[in-house]
């Protein structure tokens, strides 16, 4: 099966439910002269237009890929260790070493399997956009999830409405079927809204949740409840990663650098969190 499939068929659903939304159940409310239902129209149309394009963008950003590095040259005397041993905001973290990029994964970063790439600040792959959830679309993600629940929410109350005062009811089996659909995917879009707020709170990926990477109190890139939303609606855009500085044997590739004009470089030195490293690079055979 097309791996675009779930894609597809979740732009087509979104697309088609709202046309016939708009062609029937619009239309049947404009007829009705006893309530104004301007306004409520107006509000669910623009939540309809940030659904869209918030679905559009989360699809097609990169949300942060790390390009893949030229395999290690072999050498018998040296074997780069599984993982290294870092400090960012005194919590020790471990960065695990990719065999298939080639190189530490940065803080947060995870290989996704279906994507087969690394994804800085990974949160999950998700197939209804085929795309991965990270860094560099995540509050695109988020204002999908929020704006989606508005669009959903006017949608299905104003179909019933529509259903219920329109008679017979089969008169008007479109405003019905749309709010049955309606019906059967609010609750888990909110949901999923109202599980990503509880990360956002905490300061964690839907990744690092279930893995259970950080219990207790213990995250070291919360930056508490309120500045937590902050950061993540108000920090610019990131830039794409687009290469690598030549570093030698003896000092493994571990964290970023803005690279000017050309989006950013992988260094060993620096890093948005300060990191620290607290084990050697290379061990003896």
């Amino acid at each position: 099966m097309c791996k675009a499939f779930p894609f597809i068929a979740a732009l087509v659903i979104l697309i088609t439910a709202t046309g016939v939304y708009n062609a029937f159940t619009i239309r049947g409310l404009l007829n009705d002269e006893s309530i104004n239902f301007i306004p409520i129209i107006i509000i669910s149309e623009i939540a309809f237009l940030f659904t869209l394009v918030n679905f559009l963008q989360t699809a097609f950003t990169d949300p942060g890929v790390l390009p893949k590095e030229k395999p290690p040259i072999e050498d018998n005397e040296f074997h780069i260790p599984l993982f290294k041993t870092v400090t960012i905001n005194s919590v020790t973290v471990r960065l695990k070493y990719c065999d298939t990029c080639n190189f530490y994964r940065p803080p947060r970063t995870s290989h996704c399997s279906m994507c087969n790439r690394c994804i800085e600040n990974f949160d999950h792959h998700c197939p209804w956009i085929n795309n991965c959830v990270g860094k560099r679309n995540y509050k695109y993600f988020f204002s999908f999830l929020m704006w989606l629940s508005v669009h959903t929410l006017l949608t299905m109350a104003i179909c019933i409405y529509r259903v219920a005062v329109v008679k017979p009811l089969w008169s008007d089996i479109p405003s019905l079927v749309v709010a049955i659909i309606c019906f059967l995917v609010v609750f888990p879009i909110i949901g999923l809204l109202t599980f990503h707020i509880a990360l956002i709170r905490m300061g964690l990926t839907t990744n690092e949740q279930v893995t259970h990477k950080f219990p207790g109190s213990n995250n070291p890139y919360t930056h508490g409840c309120w500045m937590n939303f902050v950061y993540m609606f108000c920090k610019p855009q990131p830039l794409r990663y687009t290469g690598y500085t030549e570093l030698c044997k003896t000092k493994p590739r571990l964290a970023f650098k803005k690279n000017t004009g050309k989006g950013y470089k992988l260094q060993s030195d620096i890093s948005d969190y300060s990191i620290q490293v607290e084990t050697p690079e290379l061990t003896n055979v």
